[in-house]
């Protein structure tokens, strides 16, 4: 697990997501544009949540470690979904195609 800290909150999110996040924020930044992504997370309680940010330039947003959690969610469609914006804005061709 890993919190994303963006502003002054953070999201408590997979460890997989969070890197998706981070690889994606990148992407925009370089591309010099922006856009909106519904982080899955957890709340305080534990409950499944999405919580949106904008990712851009001079947006700064980080991941830093958590508890590891032996029930962490794979959150494989976010992921997915991030890697393929990474790969539009980035110009690189599917791994699936």
């Amino acid at each position: 697990m890993k919190y994303v800290v963006y502003g002054l909150t953070s999201v408590l999110t997979s460890s997989a997501a969070a890197s998706a996040v981070m690889r994606y924020a990148v992407a925009v930044g370089r591309a010099g544009t922006s856009d909106l992504v519904a982080i899955p997370a957890v709340d305080i309680a534990g409950v499944p949540i999405a919580v949106e940010v904008l990712l851009g330039p001079g947006v700064p947003v980080l991941a830093e470690p958590a508890a590891d959690d032996l029930l962490e969610p794979e959150h494989q469609e976010f992921v997915d979904d991030l890697a393929e914006r990474t790969r539009v804005l980035t110009g690189r061709r599917s791994e699936r195609a």
